[in-house]
C-alpha cells in the first residue's frame, strides 16, 4: 500500500522537484551549493519512486499471470525501516521471549506474511511445503546468505559447511562425511566416560542443580575429545585455556546470533570483544591442529583413541584456516545443539513424573548396563520421548535462506494463503521451527503440551524437521540422537526420579542454539537399592 501511495505522489512530485532543480539552477540569483544539493537530492529520491512504483507494478503483474497471490504484510507504523517491529523484537530478545515473538506474528498475521526488518523486506514463512521447497525440490535458488551468513560469519569463517554454498559447501560436507558413518555413530565407548563424569556430578541429596550446565560441559568435553582428540575436561579440572574456550565460545555465539538479527546495516560496524574470542577460540583449535600433527610426524598412527576427527582432516591436506573452520563448525553442532536438545528431554520428563516411570520402566525391560546402538534404537518409548522434545524445543529454532533469483514457493498468497507466492531475487525468507512444531491444526489442539504417545500415530513430513531437511540437513543427526538416547538411558538406570525446581514462564536464551534461559533447575532421587 505505501509503495503505491508514493508511486502515485512520484510523477507529481518528479515533474515539481524536477522544475525546482531547473529553477534554483538557471533562474535563482545568488543561490546556495545547498540549495543545489537538496533540489538534485530531491529530484533523485522522487525519480528512485517512479522506478519502484512501476517495477511495483511490473512485478504484480507477473506475479497475477503466474497464477501467484499476494502476501500479507506486518502492518508497520514505520514502513520504510520497520523499527517499530525491530524494537519489538529487541524487547522479546531481551526478555528472553523472542520465540513467543515469533509464535505471535505467525497466530496473527497468517502463516507467510511479510516483515520489514531494518529497511529489509523479509518472507516470514511457517508452511512446511515452503520449507520443503527452500530446503529441498527448489534448494538452488536458496542459498545460505543474508541473516543466516551474519550469523555463521563472524565464528566460523568463510569456508565452514554452515556458511559456504555450491562446490564449496559440497567440498566440505563430503570432507566430514566419513566422520559420521554408522561405525562413528555406534561407537560409544569414548563417549559414555563423560557421560560417568557428568553423573558423579549431580548432587545426591535431593538439592536444587543446574542440569543444563552440567551438560553443556559434557557435550563440550566429549565433542573436544571427538573433534581434537583431547577434552577439555570441565566435569572434572578444565586447564585455563579450556575454561577461556568454553567463556569466548558462549559469547561468541551469542554475539554473533545478534549481530545476525541486527540485519546487513549493523552487521559491519565493529565489535573488538567478539573479534578477540573468535580469535582465541581460533588459537585454540590451531594450537590442537598443529600437536596433532607434530604427534603423528613423531610416533606415526598410534593413538589413545581409536577415531580422531582431527586426524582424518589432516590426511584431506586442506589449509590450516580451513580446518579449523570445519572443526569449529562441527563442534558447535555437536555440542550446543546436543547439549540444548538433552536439556529439553530434561526440563519435559522434570514436569512428567509418568513419562519418567514409562521410560524406567522400557530401560529396564533392556536390562543392559552399556546398551548398544541397535538396542537405543529399538527402545520405541525412549525415543518418542526424544521426538516430542525436539518438537517442543528444537535447538535451532530460526533460520532463514536468501533467494538469488526470482522464484516461487507453493503456498503464503491470496486471502486463505493458498495460492503460491512469487518471491522476489534478494529476499530472505526467515522461518521458526518453534512454531511451526506448535501448530495445532497439525498437532492437535494440545500442540503445546508434552505428550511422546502422540508419537504412536502420528505422521509427519516435513512438518517436523528439527535436524532441517534436503541436501544440507544435519550431517550429526544419527550421532546427536544416539548420544541422547545413551544418556538419558544411564540418567535413568541411575536416577529413579526428576524433580522440577522452577515453575516459571519457558525463557529462551537465543543465540546460534536456544538454550533455557533460567537454566534446567532440577533435584533427582538416586534409584533405591534393593
Amino acid at each position: 500500500m505505501m509503495t503505491l501511495i508514493l508511486g502515485i505522489l512520484g510523477v507529481p512530485l518528479t515533474i515539481w522537484s524536477l522544475h525546482h532543480t531547473y529553477r534554483a539552477v538557471f533562474h535563482t540569483p545568488g543561490a546556495t551549493f545547498a540549495s543545489y544539493v537538496f533540489a538534485l537530492a530531491l529530484s533523485y529520491i522522487t525519480i528512485k519512486l517512479n522506478v519502484s512504483f512501476i517495477q511495483h507494478l511490473q512485478f504484480e503483474r507477473r506475479a497475477r499471470a503466474l497464477g501467484c497471490g499476494t502476501v500479507a504484510v506486518f502492518p508497520h507504523k514505520d514502513p520504510v525501516l520497520g523499527l517499530d517491529s525491530f524494537f519489538e523484537a529487541l524487547r522479546s530478545m531481551k526478555a528472553k521471549k523472542l520465540m513467543n515473538f515469533y509464535l505471535d506474528r505467525f497466530a496473527r498475521y497468517g502463516n507467510t506474511h511479510y516483515n520489514i526488518t531494518l529497511g529489509r523486506w523479509i518472507l516470514m514463512t511457517n508452511e512446511s511445503e515452503n520449507l520443503k521447497a527452500i530446503l529441498g525440490t527448489q534448494i538452488e535458488d536458496w542459498p545460505i546468505d543474508g541473516p543466516r551468513l551474519y550469523a555463521a560469519l563472524p565464528v566460523l569463517g568463510p569456508h565452514s559447511v554452515f556458511s559456504s554454498n555450491g562446490k564449496a559447501w559440497q567440498d566440505a560436507r563430503a570432507m566430514i562425511r566419513p566422520s559420521f558413518v554408522r561405525d562413528q555413530v555406534a561407537d560409544l565407548e569414548s563417549f559414555d566416560r563423560h557421560i560417568k563424569n557428568m553423573l558423579a556430578a549431580v548432587p545426591r541429596d535431593g538439592s536444587t542443580f543446574d542440569l543444563q550446565k552440567l551438560l553443556l560441559c559434557m557435550t563440550m568435553d566429549s565433542s573436544t575429545d571427538f573433534l581434537l582428540g583431547h577434552s577439555s575436561n570441565t566435569l572434572i579440572k578444565a586447564s585455563p585455556e579450556a575454561q577461556q574456550f568454553l567463556q569466548d565460545f558462549d559469547y561468541a555465539g551469542q554475539e554473533a546470533a545478534i549481530k545476525a538479527r541486527l540485519g546487513p546495516m549493523l552487521f559491519y560496524l565493529p565489535q573488538p570483544k567478539l573479534t578477540r574470542s573468535v580469535k582465541r577460540l581460533r588459537e585454540y583449535i590451531r594450537f590442537y591442529l598443529k600437536k596433532t600433527a607434530a604427534d603423528k610426524a613423531e610416533k606415526g598412527e598410534s593413538k589413545d583413541r581409536s577415531y580422531v576427527f582431527l586426524d582424518e582432516l589432516l590426511k584431506a591436506n586442506a589449509p590450516e584456516e580451513y580446518v579449523v573452520d570445519q572443526i569449529l563448525s562441527i563442534m558447535i553442532a555437536g555440542r550446543d545443539t546436543t547439549a540444548a536438545s538433552l536439556s529439553a528431554v530434561f526440563y519435559f520428563l522434570a514436569r512428567n513424573s509418568a513419562a519418567v516411570e514409562k521410560l524406567r520402566s522400557e530401560i529396564h525391560d533392556v536390562g543392559e548396563e552399556n546398551p548398544s546402538w541397535e538396542q537405543l534404537r529399538q527402545m520405541k518409548y525412549l525415543n518418542n520421548v526424544v521426538r516430542e522434545a525436539l518438537r517442543l524445543f528444537p535447538p535451532v529454532a530460526v533460520n532463514s535462506r536468501t533467494a538469488n533469483k526470482d522464484t516461487i514457493l507453493p503456498r503464503g498468497g491470496g486471502p486463505d494463503g493458498g495460492q503460491p507466492v512469487l518471491v522476489p531475487k534478494g529476499i530472505s525468507a526467515r522461518w521458526s521451527l518453534y512454531s511451526l512444531h506448535r501448530r495445532k491444526d497439525i498437532y492437535g489442539p494440545d500442540a503445546d503440551e508434552f505428550r511422546p504417545e502422540r508419537w504412536e500415530d502420528l505422521r509427519v513430513g516435513w512438518e517436523y524437521i528439527p535436524f532441517h531437511g534436503g541436501p544440507r540437513i544435519c550431517i550429526g543427526q544419527q550421532f546427536a540422537l544416539t548420544q541422547m538416547s545413551y544418556t538419558l538411558y544411564k540418567f535413568f538406570s541411575v536416577f529413579q526420579t526428576i524433580e522440577a525446581r522452577e515453575n516459571g514462564d519457558l525463557l529462551v536464551q537465543a543465540s546460534l542454539t536456544n538454550t533455557f534461559a533460567k537454566g534446567v533447575l532440577v533435584s533427582v532421587a538416586p534409584v533405591k537399592e534393593s
